[in-house]
């Protein structure tokens, strides 16, 4: 069995307030597995992005936990939550989210030289993620 890398127990995300409730996020668990990849999808509204935000760190959930590495991520200070993401995430989102002033290369490096790696090391790894897809 491969190392557990990212886990969720019983998340729920849940929007406004009395009448104007609305649950984005209801009862989610799942594991993620080194060399596992997951695919979130469904339809318009139906939650994907507040899920995606919520395993990635950027927003908490109303309830339930989410581990990156065995370790709580709202548990941790917001400085060693965004590490973590920069160093075990990467998310692939229904609209692009390139920066058009830079070419796909650098784009993909982005996450590594803001790490910072290598210049050279970093364009490398981003070449041979791109020819892998």
């Amino acid at each position: 069995m491969s190392e557990l890398l990212l886990s969720a127990q019983g998340l729920r995300k849940v929007f406004g307030d009395g009448d104007g409730e609305v649950v984005a996020v209801n009862s989610i668990d799942l594991q993620l597995r080194l060399g596992e990849t997951l695919a979130i999808t469904g339809a318009s509204g139906a939650g994907k992005s507040s899920l995606l935000h919520i395993l990635g760190g950027l927003d908490q959930p109303t309830s339930g936990q989410v581990q990156m590495n065995g370790q709580s991520v709202y548990d941790m200070p917001d400085r060693l939550r965004t590490r973590l993401r920069n160093e075990m995430l990467g998310f692939v989102y229904q609209f692009h989210h390139l920066l058009p002033e830079f070419t796909a290369e650098e784009n993909v490096a982005m996450p590594l030289l803001i790490r910072r790696a290598a210049e050279v090391e970093a364009k490398e790894r981003a070449r041979r993620v791109l020819q892998s897809v």
